[in-house]
């Protein structure tokens, strides 16, 4: 069972909604934009709406993406997938699927003029260490910043192999300003979670915790077994330090990761 009651965030005034709809989006502090020059992303699968709305209001910021399953003929095969399925859909008159796989459609393209000049996607994956087609943590910092990077947000959608990689982000000395994280499985990975936020506290405050409402629920206290969470550096607080009153998920801010099931209610 984790321990809830630590993962109340602060109060933060400047909470804003990037990415995609649904499941993709993440919800970080508005001054983050200001305060980075550089984007670390660790897991993109097919979706980089996040980096791009990011990108938009930092069009300096220097972004790179790590993420192995993604390449040409991955792209490819899903955007001939939801060329098939925009049919399918438009037979059923299934409107909001509809235009999400009309969208998907163009994924392929998109790809290719997304990822140029500053913009740069690494075809490793995010590991502990350096086997086979594996990248560290420190190895993306040392890139990034080797490109003029210095002040850098990350975020993190990998599947459990945060429970690997990420207390390397946590112990680096100013170079990271926040970080919105996918935590997954807590039910398996407790323990690992409760010491990852024991050592996160240390330097950053949370600002904003959602659930994932594809992910199942703690029986005994409903709460959901993955949950993204936004820290954000002590260092860059200048106001004084309130536990936040709203609910979870916040009204107008939040959405479900999927659309068609309602959101997860937190009760830390």
């Amino acid at each position: 069972m984790i321990k809830t009651k630590r993962l109340i965030p602060i109060e933060i005034n400047d909470l804003v909604r990037i990415g995609r709809n649904n499941d993709g989006g993440y919800v970080i502090p508005k001054s983050i934009f200001n305060l980075c020059d550089g984007l670390l992303s660790y897991g993109i699968n097919k979706d980089w709406s996040f980096e791009k709305y990011f990108i938009k209001e930092n069009p300096k910021a220097i972004v790179h993406c790590y993420d192995h399953t993604l390449n040409l003929f991955s792209v490819l095969f899903f955007s001939l997938k939801f060329f098939f399925l925009t049919i399918i859909r438009a037979l059923l008159f299934d409107k909001i699927r509809f235009f999400k796989s009309v969208n998907g459609i163009y994924t392929i393209i998109d790809y290719f003029i997304f990822f140029k000049k500053s913009v740069t996607h690494f075809k490793n994956r995010i590991w502990d260490s350096n086997i086979e087609n594996s990248k560290t943590v420190e190895d993306s910092l040392s890139t990034i910043i080797s490109s003029n990077a210095k002040k850098i947000f990350v975020k993190m959608d990998i599947e459990t192999a945060e429970y690997r990689v990420v207390e390397s982000l946590f112990k680096t000395k100013g170079t990271i300003v926040g970080m919105a994280v996918e935590f997954h499985k807590l039910d398996k990975y407790s323990k690992e979670f409760d010491r990852i936020i024991e050592l996160a506290l240390k330097n950053f405050h949370i600002a904003h915790v959602h659930g994932n409402n594809y992910s199942k629920t703690f029986l005994e206290n409903n709460f959901p077994t993955t949950v993204e969470i936004t820290f954000i550096h002590k260092n860059f607080i200048k106001h004084s330090i309130r536990v936040s009153k709203k609910k979870y998920p916040i009204d107008g801010l939040d959405q479900p990761n999927r659309f068609s099931k309602p959101d997860h209610k937190l009760i830390f």
